[in-house]
């Protein structure tokens, strides 16, 4: 994978960073989202999630801009894994974008339930990312379940969903967690063919023999295949392809202009 190119709104344009450190500045507000050849899945809602989350920290930052002009930047061929941010800068913040390739797309993970619970904004994507990413890295698992007074809440950098009798499982939304853009996409398709969904609060050892899956932007649904000192799992033989496949056919070309208008 190649560095990845930075950029930063300067005067209503978006520049270059001829260099930089990439990790300066606490991110105060962060979005990413996987590009396949110009297409993505519920880009609209990533960038909703990241507007809403900048005016909660920033009512002074306007970003329909910016994140129009960035996102043309985008090319139309390959997997990319673009990310907008605001992080702090002097006595206010900067507005960034950073131009990744996509790394491979993975479709099972090992899981482990965290010690700890790092977050500090559950409901702003951005602060307690660095946090989150090393908390993985201690458990050396694909990912880090985290509890709320015992109860699963979310991954490090994905939702939790599971079936049980047939039925697709989501998280109570009163458990504090991130607005998950990939688990409302799949929600989206359940209720379109009818298929009910359940939100529950769900302690890690009563999903013994459950189907458990992971969601987020940049691997769309994963099958968790163990679950270190927790629950054994099972796999529904072809649920997961149909879901799957039912969530890459979401994707739709980007379009800037799309972007300025409902940023």
């Amino acid at each position: 994978m190649v560095e990845a190119r930075v950029f930063r709104w300067a005067d209503g344009s978006v520049v270059e960073e001829e260099w930089c450190d990439p990790h300066a500045g606490s991110v105060r507000v962060a979005d990413s989202w996987l590009v396949v050849d110009g297409c993505a899945v519920s880009m609209a809602r990533h960038l909703e999630r990241f507007m809403t989350s900048l005016a909660a920290v920033d009512p002074t930052l306007d970003a329909r801009a910016f994140a129009a002009d960035a996102t043309a930047l985008i090319p139309a061929e390959g997997r990319w894994f673009p990310r907008l941010e605001a992080i702090d800068y002097g006595d206010g913040a900067m507005l960034r974008f950073h131009l990744r390739e996509a790394p491979d797309a993975l479709t099972d993970v090992a899981l482990a339930t965290a010690s700890r619970d790092p977050r500090t904004q559950t409901n702003v994507k951005g602060p307690d990312l660095a946090a989150l990413g090393a908390l993985r890295r201690e458990l050396d698992i694909g990912e880090a379940v985290i509890l709320d007074d015992g109860f699963i809440a979310e991954g490090a950098w994905s939702s939790i969903a599971w079936w049980a009798d047939d039925t697709l499982h989501v998280v109570d939304p009163l458990i504090p967690r991130l607005p998950s853009v990939t688990e409302l996409t799949i929600r989206d398709h359940a209720e379109l063919i009818g298929a009910p969904v359940v939100t529950a609060r769900i302690r890690p050892q009563d999903l013994e023999g459950s189907e458990v899956w992971t969601l987020s932007a940049l691997h769309g649904i994963r099958v968790a295949t163990t679950w270190r000192d927790g629950p054994s799992l099972r796999v529904e033989p072809g649920r997961v392809d149909y879901w799957r496949q039912q969530y890459v056919n979401q994707r739709q070309t980007l379009n800037s202009g799309e972007v300025r208008s409902q940023s």
